[in-house]
C-alpha cells in the first residue's frame, strides 16, 4: 500500500500518536476505540433508503437468488463450499456506500422503526442490526451500511467537523482503521494529513479503503469519531457546540443513546 494518498500521509511509527489506546481493550484494534473523555457526545446514524416503486414482499436474499439462477450472479465459494447454500443474504452493506439512486428516497431510521411494532429508538445495544428485525431486509430497503458512514453522512460529518476546527479543512488529523476495516492484522493503518483529505483515504476518491476511517482526531484531540466495524452508526464526542451543530445539520439523523441505563 502506497504511504501517501493525495493529501493523507501513512503513519510509520504509530506509537506516539496512538498512546492513548494503550489502556482500551485490544478488541479496538481489530473494531475500533471509543475512548470516551469529552464533554458530551451523538450518534450519527448511517443513512437508509427506500424504493416506493419496489414494495412487495421480496428481499434482498430472493433477488440474490433470482440472479443466481439466471446467471446473473456468481455463486460464493469457498473451495468446495457453496455458502449461498449455508447463508441468507441480509442486505446490510459492509463498507461506505453513495445514495443509491434518483428513484430512492432517504428514510430516516425514526421514520422506519416508527413503523414497526413494539420499535423504538432507546435499545439496550449501541445503533445495529439489532434494533431491526431479525432476518433479510426487504428488497425495497436500502439498510444503512455497517462499519462505515455513508459517502453522504462522512461528507456532512467533515464539513461539520471543519466549521468548529480554528484551521477549519486544513486541521491537522489522524485517521486510524482498525484490522477488519483495513483487512490487515499485521500492521497499524494509521495516516495523518489536513482534515479536507480524509476522503482521499476511500476506493471511490483514489484510496485504498473501503471504509470510512475507523477513528478520526485533530492533531489536539478536540473531538473523536468513532465508527465501530459491528455498528451501523458513528458516535462522535467533543464539546457541547459541536454536538449542538452536528444535530442541527439537515444532512445527519443524529441520537443520543448512552447505554441501557437511560433506555
Amino acid at each position: 500500500m502506497s504511504s501517501t494518498s493525495r493529501g493523507m500521509t501513512r503513519v510509520d511509527d504509530p506509537s506516539a500518536p496512538m498512546a492513548w489506546s494503550a489502556h482500551l481493550p485490544i478488541s479496538g484494534a481489530s473494531t475500533g476505540f471509543d475512548p470516551g473523555g469529552w464533554p458530551t457526545s451523538t450518534w450519527v446514524l448511517h443513512a437508509m433508503y427506500e424504493h416506493a416503486d419496489l414494495m412487495a414482499p421480496t428481499t434482498h436474499d430472493d433477488l440474490h437468488r433470482a440472479r443466481l439462477a439466471t446467471g446473473d450472479a456468481t455463486p460464493q465459494l469457498v473451495g468446495e463450499v457453496d455458502l449461498d447454500a449455508l447463508t441468507e443474504v441480509s442486505g446490510i452493506p459492509l463498507g461506505v456506500v453513495g445514495r443509491p439512486g434518483e428513484e430512492w428516497t432517504r428514510v430516516t431510521w425514526a421514520e422506519y422503526l416508527g413503523r414497526l411494532p413494539d420499535r423504538d429508538l432507546r435499545r439496550d445495544a449501541p445503533p445495529s442490526f439489532r434494533w431491526f428485525p431479525a432476518g433479510n431486509w426487504p428488497a425495497a430497503v436500502a439498510p444503512p451500511p455497517e462499519g462505515s458512514l455513508d459517502d453522504l453522512s462522512l461528507e456532512a460529518l467533515l464539513a461539520v467537523l471543519a466549521s468548529r476546527s480554528p484551521q477549519g479543512e486544513d486541521t491537522p488529523c489522524f485517521a486510524f482503521y482498525a484490522s477488519l476495516p483495513a483487512g490487515d492484522f499485521d500492521s497499524v493503518h494509521l495516516w495523518t494529513g489536513p482534515l479536507g483529505s480524509v476522503r482521499d483515504l476511500l476506493e471511490e476518491h483514489g484510496g485504498a479503503y473501503g471504509y470510512s476511517p475507523t477513528n478520526l482526531w485533530p492533531a489536539d484531540r478536540a473531538w473523536f469519531v468513532s465508527t465501530d466495524y459491528d455498528l451501523q452508526a458513528t458516535k462522535v464526542s467533543g464539546d457541547h457546540a459541536l454536538v449542538a451543530a452536528l444535530r442541527a445539520e439537515p444532512r445527519l439523523e443524529c441520537l443520543e443513546w448512552s447505554g441501557p441505563a437511560e433506555s
